[in-house]
């Protein structure tokens, strides 16, 4: 082979890795600027999901709340009727009058 033969080969190959690193270089940016977007949109998408998150705990504060309200409410309901049972069993009983 001659030079001049070796110079051309060496020219093709140094362009064709040019090309080859152009190429990369363009597809770099273009998953960069990919995962840039899927980040935004995940930051968007988890913004929302905490909001229902947040929504649902409140949801479910203002249940145990109110259920908690309700069963103080039966538990004192029952006392009281407890109460007002053993009152009724307490009071001696009257002897029976003879006629």
């Amino acid at each position: 082979m001659q030079l001049n033969q070796i110079a051309i080969l060496l020219e093709s190959i140094d362009s064709k890795v040019q090309i080859t690193m152009e190429a990369v270089s363009a597809l770099d940016k273009k998953i960069d600027t990919k995962i840039d977007e899927l980040r935004i949109e995940l930051k968007q998408d988890i913004a929302v999901v905490d909001s229902k998150v947040m929504g649902l705990s409140k949801r479910i504060d203002s249940v145990e709340e109110r259920i908690s309200n309700e069963i103080a409410e039966v538990r004192n309901d029952l006392a009281a009727h407890r109460n007002n049972t053993e009152l009724h069993h307490a009071q001696p009983k009257r002897p029976l009058k003879r006629a």
